[in-house]
């Protein structure tokens, strides 16, 4: 009855079709380029930053790494009685770990040299 007191034939319809099925939608696809015809990406290790990377898209600036090792010294070892230290530097037995090529104290630090990725199979 209210349909009718509202100037309705019937009860509305739906905006959308219960019964109809959705149409169908853009998918995109992802393509690479490459000079071989294959489907398939074979990741290499690189030497320096241990990551897996895809070799034909290696690129000047892709591996972050550090030339030396992270590792620690006292400040002791920096004083010397011959260069006029006094040897009672405050916290001089304390050990200040970083990386030795560029002092950076971050242990995750990301490196301080960029290179292309190098595999072991170079």
């Amino acid at each position: 009855m209210m349909a009718l007191a509202l100037g309705f034939a019937h009860s509305p319809s739906p905006l959308l079709s219960l019964h109809q099925k959705p149409k169908p939608t853009l998918r995109l696809a992802a393509f690479r380029c490459s000079a071989k015809p294959s489907n398939e990406i074979i990741l290499r290790t690189c030497k320096n930053c241990k990551t897996q990377f895809d070799p034909s898209i290696n690129n000047p600036r892709a591996c972050r790494f550090h030339t030396a090792h992270f590792g620690g010294e006292t400040k002791r070892k920096f004083e010397s009685v011959h260069t006029g230290g006094t040897m009672n530097t405050p916290d001089s037995g304390k050990v200040v770990q970083y990386w030795h090529c560029c002092g950076s104290e971050d242990p995750f630090d990301p490196g301080c040299t960029a290179a292309p990725h190098s595999s072991y199979d170079d």
